[in-house]
């Protein structure tokens, strides 16, 4: 059951252009946490602006499970006031929320399927815990990550410090390869070696484009997607995502209860 607590700030670190680290002392949310899921943060003590802000759980750093890393990107009023929040304050914090993903039994023998972890943008943030947990499967990740210019590709220590191989694309060119991730994604999967399990974050059309990739090429995919959620816990029904139906129509599901992690078949972008 998720928990609403008053988070101390223990630390609280510009890592980009309006890119900001922050760990909090939260024990019985740190110990829950599954990678993909998320919290609802209260931005600032006040009460403007009034609704949380949904943060991906970036690492639960530490083997004493105490603490929560969130990785968020400046983008409005917000996280603009998010940003000024000072080591030793606290702030409200609602978690862990949502069905993060889906992950592979511990390899005993054999090989596991190779795992791609294809990000976007902030959507960066949800996979550092999601490498540690890998990582303890015997899994080791390759990840393929996309920006818009190399200015916002951020935290690719927290990747190459766990040897992680990482591939890299901006719509600019101004690092790695020039165009969309799904440039770097789309030979690994028209290839003829072993499926991969495909997890993957980012804005919506990187997502769209990532499903349908994996679907056409038979290719296991989860896709953590990126919302707006007032609420967290499926009261506002702010957040609904298409979802295959039958012949009356598509059906709904809640992103921040049913998800934010579904199946490339499960959702329609």
């Amino acid at each position: 059951m998720p928990v609403d607590l008053a988070a101390r700030i223990l630390a609280h670190d510009a890592i980009a252009p309006n890119h900001f680290l922050m760990t909090l002392e939260a024990p019985r949310i740190a110990r829950a946490a599954r990678p993909g899921q998320f919290v609802m943060l209260q931005v600032h003590e006040g009460r403007d602006p009034l609704l949380r802000r949904p943060m991906s759980v970036c690492r639960v750093p530490g083997g004493s499970r105490r603490r929560v890393a969130i990785l968020y990107k400046v983008v409005g009023e917000g996280t603009q006031r998010l940003s000024r929040q000072r080591v030793g304050g606290r702030l409200a914090t609602l978690g862990p929320l949502g069905n993060g993903f889906r992950l592979p039994a511990p390899r005993r023998g054999g090989t596991a399927a190779p795992a791609l972890l294809v990000a976007g943008g902030v959507g960066i943030a949800i996979f550092p815990f999601l490498v540690d947990a890998l990582r303890r499967r015997g899994v080791r990740p390759v990840l393929l990550y996309g920006a818009r210019s190399a200015r916002d590709l951020v935290a690719l220590q927290m990747f190459r410090s766990r040897g992680v191989v990482v591939r890299l694309a901006t719509e600019d060119g101004s690092r790695g390869t020039k165009g969309f991730v799904t440039a770097l994604l789309e030979p690994l999967l028209r290839g003829s070696g072993p499926r991969p399990e495909i997890y993957a974050c980012g804005p919506t059309p990187m997502l769209r484009a990532v499903g349908d990739l994996a679907l056409e090429t038979g290719a296991s995919c989860q896709l953590a997607l990126e919302s707006q959620m007032p609420c967290g816990i499926g009261v506002c029904l702010g957040c609904v995502v298409a979802c295959p139906g039958d012949a009356a129509g598509p059906i709904y599901r809640r992103v921040c209860t049913e998800g934010p992690v579904f199946a490339a078949g499960e959702v329609r972008l």
